[in-house]
């Protein structure tokens, strides 16, 4: 209370005052164009990573194309884990030796070969499983199948493995 009588209050009102505006007007088609073309880019860039290829150029003669490697820590030594998928209309040669080839030279024989496919409709998918040193990852990596290769690895140098001491990668730049 003051002299005089009570605080009158005013009361509220929708009425716009000059300079009270909002310039949220002027910025919300902005943003809004903003927010779409942001939601655009990262849809374009999420679907070139799921849909792009392992390698962008794969031997014929080969008759596989890689779909993706898993790396595994094994105390001092690694697993290397390739994942093909067979060509349409082609097959996998059980009779010719698979062989996975370092910077170095070294020919490696898989430890392990999974077959895969629906019954009566052939072999679609292969797995093989490398056992590899450390050196081994030093440089590129090739698969020599059927008649020709494929790339496993273009890179150089012992990837980044994190906590799990796993990771799988869908493209050759590891």
């Amino acid at each position: 209370m003051t002299a005089g009588g009570p605080v009158t209050v005013r009361p509220f009102s929708f009425a716009d005052e000059p300079r009270l505006v909002s310039p949220e007007r002027v910025k919300r088609p902005a943003l809004r164009l903003f927010l779409v073309m942001a939601l655009i880019v990262s849809g374009g860039f999420a679907a070139w990573s799921w849909l792009r290829p392992y390698a962008w150029r794969v031997d014929p003669a080969a008759r596989c194309q890689v779909a993706g490697t898993q790396l595994t820590k094994d105390t001092s030594f690694f697993w290397l884990d390739a994942h093909l998928k067979v060509a349409p209309g082609q097959s996998h040669d059980l009779s010719k030796p698979v062989r996975l080839v370092t910077a170095a030279g070294r020919e490696l024989e898989p430890a392990d070969t999974t077959l895969g496919g629906e019954a009566g409709g052939g072999t679609t998918d292969l797995w093989f499983k490398f056992w590899l040193e450390a050196a081994d990852l030093e440089g590129p990596l090739k698969l020599r199948i059927n008649d020709g290769w494929l790339v496993l690895r273009s890179g150089s140098g012992i990837p980044r493995l994190g906590a799990s001491n796993r990771e799988y990668f869908t493209t050759s730049r590891w």
